[in-house]
């Protein structure tokens, strides 16, 4: 579970480097190599810049949405809005060899307001009526092996399709913009049995069907002294109900719609923010790596009910 490489450039040292990277950007004597988005290789790098870098650092994603609850034959009615930021930090192996490792910490707002729920405060459930809890909730270390061939996770339960093929995701050029798409459908056992948790688990499985989208400037990619462009995120999925939502198995699902953007250094992140995060989620500040055994809010719901 924890790194073998201890050469991991820090936030401080990120941004110094995205600095100095995004000044040749500017330059007048920009290079371009173009990129093969048809072979596994350029498919790949063109990805990782997008989303993490090419080169070993630490970035950011930043992101926020909002959760519905949809159960057939009822209007969609929404329940929480969400703010995120992932610590994803790249390690790069080899030639076409990649690890790049997620820790989010989630925080939970109410519905169409800019303040955070404080830890304890219920939501009402638009659909039971009751006054249930959410708790922000950490999640990772998730880590990806990216090459030349399909990803996987490494470390904790790998729940890709593992099909053997070359590295392949969607793309679309669109006003010297790269789209990069990818899309998951997930079916696997739930971490919370029905049996021990019939309000909070909503079966034997969870089912997740995930769509997102990556943007960047194709200049960028096609720059070989940046090695992490700049990027926005679009993230939409359908999944099994939350355990704080207590819905049981009621038929239905969560609709979840996110976007946000890639931030190279932690200043960039909202200072409202990151002052919650840390009240709520100290150890997410910690290096070399905030924590190193997985944990998600199934796991965490589960040791808060233990006590």
């Amino acid at each position: 579970m924890r790194h073998t490489r201890r050469g991991v450039i820090g936030l401080s040292a990120a941004g110094l480097l995205a600095t100095s990277a995004y000044a040749a950007v500017e330059s007048t004597s920009r290079q371009r190599q173009p990129i093969d988005l048809s072979s596994p290789a350029g498919n790949v790098t063109a990805y990782l810049k997008l989303r993490a870098s090419t080169e070993t650092r630490d970035v950011l994603m930043w992101f926020t949405g909002r959760l519905d609850l949809v159960i057939p034959g009822m209007s969609v009615q929404p329940i929480i809005d969400v703010e995120s930021l992932i610590l994803r930090r790249t390690e790069r192996l080899g030639e076409l060899s990649w690890t790049v490792t997620d820790w989010e910490a989630a925080l939970y707002r109410p519905l169409g307001e800019s303040r955070y729920l404080e830890p304890g405060e219920t939501v009402r459930n638009p659909h039971t009526g009751l006054e249930v809890t959410p708790y922000h909730y950490t999640e990772g270390p998730v880590r990806f092996r990216f090459s030349d061939r399909e990803p996987r996770i490494v470390g904790s339960r790998d729940i890709l399709p593992n099909t053997g093929k070359p590295f392949s995701y969607p793309w679309r050029i669109v006003n010297n913009d790269l789209w990069m798409t990818k899309s998951s459908y997930i079916r696997v056992p739930h971490w919370l049995s029905p049996e021990e948790f019939p309000q909070e688990s909503s079966g034997k499985e969870l089912v997740v069907a995930t769509h997102s989208s990556l943007r960047g400037s194709l200049a960028d990619i096609e720059d070989p002294q940046v090695t992490a462009v700049r990027s926005d995120f679009a993230y939409s999925a359908t999944s099994s109900w939350l355990p704080w939502m207590k819905m049981g198995q009621t038929p239905g699902m969560v609709s979840w719609a996110e976007a946000g953007r890639k931030l190279l250094d932690l200043g960039e992140a909202a200072a409202a923010q990151i002052e919650m995060v840390r009240r709520v989620h100290p150890h997410w500040f910690a290096r070399p790596e905030p924590w190193s055994e997985f944990t998600n809010m199934y796991l965490q719901y589960k040791t808060r009910t233990a006590r």
